[in-house]
C-alpha cells in the first residue's frame, strides 16, 4: 500500500520542523517548498539543532521545490497540502493562502478528481480557512479543510539553519466540525506525524475553540509588543508604575477576546488571562509580530486582530482596547508596506498612489 504524499509550503522554523517530524516517522512521502533558501538547501541541505530530534548537518526531506508551481507541475497527487507560511491577506496577492494552495489543488483535481485532497493550515489567527472555502467549491475540488495549532520554539536563524529550543506540540482538527471526512483525515495525519518520545501530536475535536484560546495571547500581547517594539518583560516593566501595560492594555484586551468568542458560542476559561500574562513575564521573549516588525516584514495584523474585530462588530461586542491597537497597527503595517515597495506615498499630494 502506498504512503500518503505530503507537501509542506513554508520553510521557516515551523515548516522545516514539520517536514522533519514527518520524515522521522517515515510513514509519508514528504515534499517541502523552500523558496528563498532553495539554492542553499539543494546544495548543502539544512543545518538543524533541535531539542526534539537532535543535530543535523545536511538534512533534506524526500523532495524539495523552489515554488508551489514547480511542485504542481508533475504527476504527483498531494494527499495533504500543509501551509506554514505567514498569513497576510493584506499582503501581496501571490502570498495569500488561497493563491498558495491553488496550483496544488488544481493539479490534484486534474490528476485524480475523485481522490480527496486535504488542506491543513498551521498558521496564526481565526477563520483563516474561510478564504479557501470561499475560493474553491468543496464539491467540485473534493477537499477537506483542516486546521492546526503548532507550539514550537523554532526559528530560522540563517540560510538553511534552524534552531529549535521549545518542545513541539501540534493539535489538528476539522475546521468544519460536521465534516466526517475531515475528521478522519485529521486523525490519520496525527498518526503519521506523531513521534513517540520526541513530539506531541493530538487530534483536536474543538480546534476552533483552541484557536480562540491562542488568540487570547496573540491579539493582546503579540500585537502590543509589535506596536511598541519591545520584548514582553520590558513592555510590562516600562508601564506606569510597572502596572499600566498589564492592567490597562494586556488584561482588558484579553477580556475583549473572551467576550468576542462568547458571542460566537465559544466559552473560554478566564484563567488563561493569568496564564498568558505571566508566561513571558520573566522570560526574555519577543513574540512573532514584534520580530516581524524588527525584520521589516509585514505582520499578521488581519488574521490575528482584524478578523476577530469583524466578528465583534457583527455581534455587537464593544472592543475599545483591541480596536485602538488595531488602528495603530494598520498604520505601522502601512509603513512596512511602503518600505517594502508594496505601496507608494506621494509627498507632494500627501496621498497613497495607486
Amino acid at each position: 500500500m502506498s504512503v500518503p504524499n505530503v507537501i509542506v509550503v513554508g520553510a521557516g522554523g515551523v515548516g522545516v520542523i514539520c517536514a522533519l517530524s514527518l520524515t522521522t516517522k517515515n510513514l509519508s512521502d514528504v515534499s517541502l517548498v523552500v523558496r528563498s533558501d532553495y539554492n542553499h538547501v539543494e546544495e548543502k541541505g539544512y543545518q538543524i539543532d533541535s531539542c526534539d530530534y537532535g543535530k543535523f548537518d545536511s538534512w533534506r526531506p524526500h523532495h524539495i521545490f523552489r515554488t508551489v508551481e514547480d511542485a504542481a507541475s508533475g504527476d504527483k497527487f498531494y494527499d495533504y497540502i500543509i501551509v506554514t507560511t505567514k498569513n497576510i491577506p493584506d499582503g501581496p496577492i501571490n502570498s495569500r493562502v488561497e493563491n498558495i494552495v491553488k496550483p496544488l489543488l488544481l493539479n490534484n483535481h486534474k490528476l485524480e478528481s475523485s481522490r480527496q485532497s486535504n488542506i491543513l493550515l498551521i498558521q496564526n489567527g481565526i477563520d483563516i480557512e474561510k478564504s479557501i472555502l470561499e475560493t474553491f467549491q468543496q464539491s467540485e475540488y473534493n477537499y477537506t479543510m483542516l486546521s492546526g495549532i503548532e507550539i514550537v520554539g523554532s526559528t530560522k536563524i540563517a540560510k538553511g539553519t534552524i534552531h529549535q529550543i521549545g518542545h513541539e506540540k501540534i493539535t489538528v482538527g476539522a475546521f468544519q466540525p460536521d465534516d466526517t471526512n475531515a475528521k478522519l483525515a485529521a486523525k490519520k495525519f496525527v498518526e503519521f506525524y506523531y513521534n513517540e518520545g520526541k513530539n506531541d501530536a493530538e487530534y483536536d475535536e474543538r480546534v476552533r475553540h483552541s484557536r480562540w484560546n491562542k488568540l487570547i495571547y496573540n491579539a493582546a500581547i503579540n500585537t502590543t509588543t509589535a506596536l511598541i517594539g519591545l520584548d514582553v518583560p520590558r513592555a510590562l516593566q516600562f508601564g506606569v508604575d510597572g502596572k499600566s501595560t498589564e492592567f490597562e492594555i494586556f488584561r482588558p484586551a484579553m477580556k475583549e477576546i473572551i467576550k468576542i468568542a462568547a458571542s460566537e458560542g465559544i466559552i473560554l476559561d478566564e484563567a488563561f488571562i493569568d496564564i498568558f500574562t505571566d508566561i513571558s513575564r520573566n522570560l526574555m521573549f519577543k513574540p512573532s509580530m514584534c520580530v516581524d516588525r524588527e525584520k521589516g516584514q509585514l505582520m499578521e495584523v488581519e488574521v490575528i486582530l482584524g478578523n476577530p474585530l469583524i466578528i465583534a462588530k457583527k455581534n455587537g461586542v464593544e472592543t475599545p482596547v483591541l480596536s485602538g491597537i488595531y488602528f495603530l497597527l494598520v498604520m505601522l503595517q502601512g509603513k512596512l508596506k511602503e518600505a517594502n515597495g508594496l505601496i507608494k506615498f506621494d509627498e507632494k499630494t500627501c496621498k497613497i498612489v495607486e
